[in-house]
């Protein structure tokens, strides 16, 4: 995507992956000026290891505890969260209302957090769920630090076809998200009673490897709506693009390489 963005605008850059050990990850930030980088995306498992030896966060990495996009200029490393930039202009494109009444994100892990702060911006109240219920608690307390909108954290189990509890929960949902990577290579969706979700909600996977996820199957059939996650990926490269060059990213471009990606 970016080195067909690079290629498209005759810009003499490059976009290499640095495989970095959980143990020097200080290290690696320290390359960037020492290297003569412009930046760089940090992926899974270092998007909250990177925070502390950078120097300035944006609200939304500020917001999220996470960092996915590096940047330096003028002698200042700082974080940003592209990942809710991504995932705000790409439900603004699949038409997803700008005013929710409830949003559900389903995980607790690091994509989890990017999802919670997008959502909050468009909804009223915010559910995570998670197979572990200490960690939506966790995750929801640590965002109450810099989120207004009223956040719940509830057990998965509560949101099964058989639980009494899911016509609560779900009753007013406009948008659910899968965070979790169940589903990713196949098989089928744990259960979710995708049916007390009104018919309007939209279904939204942060999975992007898959046309049609588990999870859209399963909404599919109840005829809801959804997408995947690749305009996430791509609206969020394009943000991290644009901070890094200050060139408009070439959308078109970077999308047609994206859907070539086997």
């Amino acid at each position: 995507m970016h080195n067909a963005a690079f290629r498209a605008l005759d810009l003499p850059w490059a976009y290499l992956a640095f495989p970095v050990p959980g143990d020097r990850v200080g290290d690696a930030v320290a390359a960037v000026p020492a290297l003569g980088l412009v930046g760089l995306n940090v992926t899974i498992p270092h998007k909250q290891a990177v925070v502390p030896h950078l120097d300035r966060l944006s609200r939304r990495a500020l917001a999220c505890g996470a960092v996915n996009t590096i940047v330096y200029r003028r002698g200042v490393l700082r974080g940003e969260n592209t990942d809710v930039i991504g995932l705000e202009r790409d439900w603004q494109e699949l038409g997803v209302p700008a005013r929710l009444r409830d949003s559900i994100v389903l995980g607790a892990g690091g994509s989890a957090r990017a999802v919670a702060v997008a959502l909050a911006a468009r909804s009223r109240r915010v559910v995570v769920a998670a197979r572990r219920p200490d960690r939506a608690r966790a995750l929801v307390r640590d965002l109450r630090k810099t989120i207004r909108t009223t956040l719940e954290a509830v057990d998965l189990a509560e949101l099964r076809p058989d639980a009494p509890e899911a016509a609560g929960w779900l009753g007013r949902a406009g948008l659910v998200v899968n965070a979790t990577s169940v589903g990713m290579r196949g098989g089928s969706f744990f259960p979710f009673d995708f049916g007390a979700t009104p018919e309007a909600c939209f279904f939204y996977d942060l999975i992007y490897t898959a046309g049609r996820t588990p999870f859209l199957t399963s909404a599919a059939r109840l005829r809801r709506t959804g997408a995947n996650g690749l305009g996430m990926l791509l609206h969020q490269g394009a943000a991290a693009f644009e901070l890094w060059t200050g060139i408009e990213p070439p959308l078109d471009v970077m999308r047609r390489a994206l859907r070539r990606k086997p």
